[in-house]
């Protein structure tokens, strides 16, 4: 079963996405960057609501100055209106907004991210064996309800 998180950046802190995305990936968490201009066959809000719709959580990066760029502000609204998790990546000695305040995130220092990156796919990790466990008890309440309607249309006959 797959993760997939949308991480929400700006041009500034790129380097930082790319190494995040790296991170994520050897935990099998499937990551898609903020979108560049290049990658968008779609105009940017459609692009992007379609993105972080058919994510789990949204990972906004938030470097000194970068976090009140439109676009990250636009993508954090997004998963917000499409109730989605944000977990805030911020930058030691950045503001967090305040309506990400009272969430649970994860503060990174430039000169040393390695630790928080693995923080981050730890945190990641286990939001993605939460949603795996949730999915198989879904499918097998599924597969109870279609055993007992066989029954039933069975000894219906």
């Amino acid at each position: 079963m797959t993760f997939k998180v949308f991480i929400s950046s700006s041009v500034l802190d790129s380097t930082v996405a790319n190494e995040l995305k790296n991170n994520l990936e050897r935990y099998g968490i499937i990551s898609v960057l903020s979108p560049n201009n290049e990658a968008m066959s779609l105009p940017y809000e459609q692009f992007v609501r379609n993105q972080i719709q058919t994510s789990d959580c949204l990972l906004a990066i938030m470097g000194k100055g970068g976090s009140r760029l439109e676009n990250v502000n636009y993508e954090l609204g997004m998963a917000v209106a499409l109730n989605k998790i944000v977990l805030p990546f911020v930058e030691k000695g950045s503001n967090i907004p305040q309506f990400l305040a009272q969430k649970a995130f994860i503060v990174f220092d430039r000169d040393n991210p390695r630790l928080s990156y693995e923080r981050t796919a730890q945190y990641l990790n286990q939001l993605k064996i939460e949603k795996e466990k949730r999915d198989s008890i879904g499918g097998l309440l599924l597969l109870g309800l279609g055993i007992i309607l066989l029954g039933a249309l069975a000894s219906s006959e």
